[in-house]
């Protein structure tokens, strides 16, 4: 293989050899139809081997151009969750803020513990002068608001899923996730120890751990590798859930703007998902998030 001076690539099928060579089973690259998973499955396929086969979990909130794209790659086992976006919002809570934050402030809404209520309310003091498990102060209202906030959605339609394929199969998952995506990525690298993780609880290989986003599409263009037609558009950098809201709060143009111009029908119904009798569209409001379609309003009026 030649990858001149590169050399991600180059630890990348070596983690990947290793990881297969350690754990004998039968490796599958997790699949989501983004540009990360797809730079995998091509370096998979293109160095290692090319019967490697992709494994799709179609939730039902993907981007339809990202499920089109996938019917078009060779080899790819689909699977679904047992519940969809619609049951998991009225059942656990909204994906607000970031996974970690989301989860502490569930964790305040839900716990009888007064313990891990004080954490997440003032932080566990440490000798080294800094707190953790607090939800930051500028969130703490969403405690007291009608509707639940959780990180749950993840967990029931994406990671269960796998957690099941594996169970049934045996195969084990080779996953195109960054440390540099988040903190808590960052975090889980640290707690692998590297690259790959042999836990039989969490198996699995991690080969583009150390690699950026620079490194994805220097890739891309090397390879001239085919990727969704999403990425085309101007301003879309991810191709995640349609209706994810966790960093939403952060972006100058709304993630929901790409949605709303390509699948109006679609988001409209994704706003109107209810967490005990308030809808999606209410809560995105309470955290700042400006949607499309009442900036149009907005701007119809003052033009």
């Amino acid at each position: 293989m030649d990858f001149g001076t590169e050399d991600r690539p180059h630890h990348a099928v070596g983690t990947i050899e290793a990881f297969i060579a350690r754990t004998g089973k039968t490796p599958y690259v997790s699949f989501s139809g983004g540009k990360d998973s797809t730079v995998l499955l091509d370096l998979c396929r293109r160095f290692v081997s090319r019967d490697i086969k992709a494994v799709f979990d179609n939730t039902g909130n993907e981007f339809p151009e990202i499920v089109r794209f996938v019917r078009t790659v060779e080899n790819v086992t689909v699977i679904t969750p047992k519940l969809n976006i619609r049951e998991v919002i009225a059942n656990n809570g909204f994906p607000l803020i970031s996974k970690e934050v989301a989860k502490e402030i569930r964790d305040a809404k839900t716990t009888r513990s007064e313990k891990l209520l004080n954490i997440r309310l003032h932080g566990t003091d440490s000798k080294k002068g800094y707190t953790s498990g607090k939800i930051p102060d500028k969130w703490q209202y969403l405690i007291r608001e009608p509707f639940m906030v959780s990180e749950k959605c993840c967990d029931i339609l994406k990671k269960r899923p796998f957690a099941r394929y594996n169970r049934e199969t045996g195969e084990a998952p080779i996953i195109g996730t960054m440390a540099q995506e988040s903190r808590l990525r960052q975090q889980q690298y640290i707690r692998r120890g590297g690259c790959n993780s042999f836990n039989e609880n969490h198996l699995g290989s991690y080969p583009l751990s150390i690699w950026t986003e620079a490194d994805i599409w220097a890739y891309i263009q090397k390879f001239k590798v085919p990727i969704c037609s999403l990425y085309q558009r101007p301003g879309c950098d991810r191709t995640g859930c349609m209706f994810c809201g966790f960093g939403a709060h952060l972006e100058k143009r709304s993630r929901f703007a790409i949605l709303y111009d390509l699948h109006p029908g679609s988001y409209r119904a994704f706003m109107k998902y209810e967490n005990n009798g308030i809808t999606y569209r209410e809560a995105l409001r309470k955290i700042g998030v400006l949607l499309p379609d009442e900036i149009r309003q907005l701007e119809l009026i003052f033009e």
